[in-house]
């Protein structure tokens, strides 16, 4: 599906008020590419825009450069292929994230009158396995703890949300498949009868996008 069958069709919608070509084009394009985002960014089809790199990780290091196949826009979820567990996302300060056993010792300093202090892996839940972590775009992946020694290595798999290229041409191709061509014509229907002041029908395009974005099957109006 390229960005002209796109423009074809809103073109046939608005009963060619916008032409197909020219400067009517250019603006239904752009009206497209904010679409496709959207899309991609918050629908049923953010499946489409997810990729995976991964890590192997090294004695007493916090901080890894990714190199991924495409730009990332977020993660979305990291496991430990080794251990079998995933990672918690942490956007607070890695250094302290109110680990289980260290909450465990400060409980039992107050009872016993003494405080407790365990080594920084006793402090995590599972000791040396890496249990947090943040990214810092556009490449920089920290984890919390550090793996202490040889056993405690593992690889980390990194699901991600790509970024998304802008649709510049009208040979351009979407990354949404031919089955979005509804969704996508509806949204960018909403945008076009909001431009040429036809407001009431704008609103039910809108309403039939939103509904559309989340895989409801109502319909297309044509």
């Amino acid at each position: 599906m390229q960005v002209q069958d796109i423009v074809n069709a809103v073109s046939i919608d608005t009963r060619q008020v916008l032409t197909a070509s020219g400067n009517d084009a250019n603006v239904i394009m752009s009206w497209t590419d904010r679409v496709h985002k959207d899309l991609l960014h918050s629908s049923l089809y953010i499946n489409q825009n997810l990729n995976i790199t991964s890590i192997t990780t090294a004695v007493a290091t916090n901080a890894y450069t990714l190199t991924p196949p495409s730009s990332i826009r977020r993660i979305v979820s990291v496991y430990d292929t080794n251990f079998n567990m995933s990672l918690t996302p942490s956007d607070a300060d890695l250094d302290q994230p109110t680990p289980t056993q260290s909450r465990v010792n400060e409980e039992q300093g107050r009872s016993s009158g003494t405080v407790a202090f365990a080594s920084p892996y006793q402090a995590y839940k599972f000791g040396g396995i890496p249990e947090y972590f943040r990214f810092i775009a556009p490449t920089t992946f920290i984890i919390r703890p550090a793996p202490p020694d040889f056993p405690w290595l593992s690889t980390l798999s990194i699901t991600y949300e790509q970024l998304v290229s802008d649709l510049e041409n009208l040979t351009d191709t979407l990354i949404i498949p031919d089955d979005g061509l509804d969704v996508v014509v509806a949204g960018v229907n909403w945008m076009a009868f909001a431009y040429i002041g036809r407001q009431q029908e704008a609103m039910s395009w809108f309403q039939l996008y939103q509904q559309l974005k989340g895989g409801n099957r109502t319909g297309v109006i044509r």
